[in-house]
């Protein structure tokens, strides 16, 4: 077979499906050529298949990163909650504090005021004790005033 005829038979097996299927079926591979045919074509199906399902599988890493950002800002979130609840009870703590001082300083008023009240009663009695002498001094003095009337008129 001449250099030509090869290269031009060789062309033809490359280019022109036909031809290439006359050959396999002259040689009895028709039957394997059209059953590679259609696992290729098969193939392809799968390959677009397994395509779709990493552009699926891209799409879902991409909504799972996503998603983990928001669960991250949720503990930042969760982190800044905590701070404000342990300083609310540092400020209720202080107040509990306050209010015990309060409490403390109004029972000692309470015992000033008690005092006081006492003191009070006391002058009260003793201011009482006063008006009962300053009378009992008043008769007295009515009584020497009559004597003293009773004794110039006798002279």
């Amino acid at each position: 077979m001449s250099q030509n005829l090869k290269r031009e038979f060789l062309e033809k097996l490359e280019k022109d499906t036909e031809f290439r299927y006359a050959v396999a079926g002259y040689l009895g591979l028709s039957e394997v050529l059209k059953r590679l045919d259609s696992i290729e074509e098969n193939i392809l199906k799968i390959w677009n298949e397994i395509m779709k399902i990493w552009e699926e599988v891209r799409g879902l890493r991409e909504g799972q990163n996503r998603l983990w950002e928001e669960v991250k800002k949720l503990g930042e979130g969760q982190d800044k909650l905590w701070e404000n609840q342990n300083r609310l009870l540092e400020e209720v703590k202080a107040l509990r504090e306050g209010q015990n001082r309060l409490w403390e300083e109004i029972r000692d008023l309470r015992e000033v005021e008690n005092k006081l009240w006492e003191g009070q009663n006391r002058l009260w009695e003793g201011q009482n004790k006063l008006w009962e002498e300053v009378r009992d001094i008043k008769l007295t003095l009515n009584r020497v005033a009559v004597t003293l009337d009773r004794l110039l008129c006798l002279h």
